[in-house]
C-alpha cells in the first residue's frame, strides 16, 4: 500500500512543575474534604492479610478504596496486596491519578514528610 496505516503516538509530555502542581492541588483538595488520615507509624506483627483487614476496620476504613502511603515495610506490603480496595504507594512514587482515584488517603508521618519535601523542591 502506498499510503498505508502507520502507528502513531498520541501521548503528551507534561512538565515536572505541572505534575507537581497537579499533585499539590489534589492533595490540598483531599485535605479540605477530610479524606486524609495521618498515622504515626503502621506496624503489623505479621504479613497476614487478616491482621491488615483488622487494622482497616479499627481505623473505620472498611468501605471504599484506600491509598496507603508509607515507607517500605515488608509485612505491610505483603498484607495489603491481597486486599482489592487498597493501593500501596511510597512517598516518592505517589502520583496524582492514585490520589484522585481513591476515597481515603492514609499517610504515615515519615511518608508525609517525604511528600512535602518532594513538593517543596523547586
Amino acid at each position: 500500500m502506498v499510503f498505508g496505516p502507520k502507528p502513531r503516538d498520541f501521548s503528551k509530555k507534561v512538565n515536572k512543575k505541572t505534575r507537581a502542581l497537579a499533585l499539590r492541588k489534589a492533595l490540598s483538595e483531599r485535605l479540605k474534604a477530610g479524606d486524609v488520615v495521618v498515622l504515626d507509624d503502621i506496624k503489623l506483627p505479621s504479613h497476614k492479610t487478616k491482621d491488615f483487614v483488622a487494622l482497616l476496620n479499627t481505623l473505620k476504613l472498611s468501605d471504599g478504596t484506600v491509598l496507603l502511603v508509607a515507607s517500605d515495610d515488608k509485612n505491610l506490603v505483603l498484607a495489603s496486596r491481597n486486599v482489592g480496595r487498597v493501593t500501596y504507594s511510597t512517598g516518592e512514587s505517589l502520583n496524582t491519578y492514585d490520589t484522585l482515584l481513591c476515597d481515603k488517603l492514609v499517610f504515615t508521618k515519615a511518608a508525609l514528610e517525604k511528600v512535602a519535601l518532594r513538593l517543596s523542591e523547586k
